[in-house]
């Protein structure tokens, strides 16, 4: 690896727009579900407690062939033509994991039960967050990098999970654990790939 680290960010502006898109209210007018999304925003400042994390690691990238799919990164081989056609061209790879923390899980679970409009606002505002995170880390990034692409997009496996994890060591600096779908706990976290151009 010829890097790796963990970096915080402060709380990145909240794109209210995003959150009615993750909540499928896209253009929503609707005074009352405007009005139930800036209280559930209100709560989540409250009480998700969001803490805004990354870790990564910087992977040569050894090859990459578009039509076969096989990458070679040196510490990990993957096949998936998806990556290769957004790595090719690239020096380097950043592999990282974000999280916004397990409050936002707490808050989900809570209204489940007890207010299905609002858990689906909470899922939404938790999705915008870590979006929100990882678009940070990567415009903030001293390098410019290619559109990041996760496992589970595309051709790319959800079960290259354990060894991204592996790679950024986020078990133990984020403290993202996967279940045996490979889903990761606490659920607003992201793993991706970027490429690092030339």
């Amino acid at each position: 690896m010829t890097g790796q680290g963990i970096r915080s960010f402060e709380e990145p502006a909240i794109e209210r727009r995003e959150i009615l898109r993750y909540a499928q209210c896209s253009g929503c007018t609707d005074e009352a579900m405007l009005g139930l999304m800036e209280e559930c925003i209100s709560e989540c400042r409250s009480y998700a407690s969001f803490s805004y994390r990354v870790s990564y690691a910087v992977l040569p990238l050894i090859s990459c062939d578009t039509v076969s799919g096989q990458i070679d990164m040196r510490h990990m081989s993957i096949t998936s033509r998806d990556l290769a056609r957004n790595l090719d061209g690239c020096e380097g790879v950043v592999v990282f994991a974000a999280t916004v923390g397990p409050g936002i899980d707490r808050l989900i679970k809570k209204y489940t039960k007890l207010d299905p409009a609002k858990a689906l606002f909470m899922q939404a505002i938790g999705a915008e967050r870590v979006e929100s995170l990882c678009n940070s880390f990567c415009s903030t990034y001293p390098e410019k990098l290619r559109p990041r692409f996760s496992p589970g997009f595309g051709d790319l496996p959800l079960s290259l999970q354990p060894d991204v994890l592996k790679i950024t060591n986020a078990s133990k600096n984020l403290a993202i654990t996967l279940d045996a779908g490979f889903l990761m706990s606490p659920s607003k976290s992201v793993t991706a790939f970027s490429g690092i151009c030339r």
